[in-house]
């Protein structure tokens, strides 16, 4: 026994009084009036509230698509007054676009992060007619591609 470090008396005794407090926790909490939580309940318990946090997640993601697409086709600005009557691409990612607003075009240069005035004209171009849209935009198109597409 030589080798083994001898442990003073007073510290002798801090193991047996550790086992009698963590005895007694289980005791306390239930003369509390509360059971010991397990863990299997605990982790229960997280797992639904992570599940219901997740679930309202996607309900405000699905109500604000709703309400996107419900309300996305307001138009805000000039109420109609503006209008694409052309536009020339003139490279891989510049154009020159012609508007129509009111009774002047504008043409107008227009570059990845830069749009400018090129000119005004204060009189419309003869044949000069705005763009409509074939059949209604985008939605109309797809709409008569689908219907093309099935058997009659």
């Amino acid at each position: 026994m030589a080798g083994l470090p001898m442990v003073p008396a007073k510290h002798a005794r801090i193991p047996s009084l550790l086992t009698l407090v963590i005895a007694a926790i289980p005791q306390a909490a239930a003369a509390a009036g509360k059971a010991a939580p397990t863990v299997s309940r605990t982790v229960a318990e997280s797992l639904v509230q992570i599940l219901l946090g997740l679930v309202l997640v996607l309900l405000v993601i699905a109500a604000a698509a709703w309400l996107l697409r419900r309300f996305g086709h307001l138009q805000a600005g000039a109420g109609g007054a503006l209008r694409i009557v052309g536009g020339l691409s003139l490279g891989p990612r510049e154009r020159a676009v012609l508007i129509q607003v009111g009774e002047r075009q504008l043409l107008l240069g227009v570059a990845p992060g830069r749009v400018q005035m090129l000119h005004v004209l204060d009189q419309e171009l003869p044949g000069a007619t705005p763009v409509a849209m074939p059949g209604g935009g985008f939605a109309a198109r797809l709409a008569a591609a689908l219907k093309h597409g099935k058997p009659s």
